[in-house]
């Protein structure tokens, strides 16, 4: 088994959650769809989840592995998102 690690990456409650070519994390809060990258910090020596992008949307989020779109629909629009490799 790999290496298991335990992280708090926000303060509030995370809903549906999608991980797109194992390095982007979407998830949902309450109010905004929140996108997560990991990033290594030289000095600790660890990688960790920062926060890079947010939409202050109710939604949801779809994606199929393979396809190269992630969907964010909410009440009103669909967001099309590509997440470079």
């Amino acid at each position: 088994m790999d290496e298991v690690r335990c992280e708090d990456i926000v303060d509030g409650e995370l809903g549906q959650m999608q991980l797109v070519y194992g390095k982007v994390l979407i998830a949902t809060a309450s109010s905004q769809i929140l996108f997560f990258k990991q990033e290594y910090d030289p000095i600790e020596e660890k990688t960790s989840w920062v926060e890079y992008h947010s939409i202050d949307v109710r939604g949801n989020i779809y994606y199929i592995k393979g396809n190269i779109r992630i969907q964010v629909v909410s009440e009103d629009h669909i967001y099309f998102y590509i997440i470079n490799k």
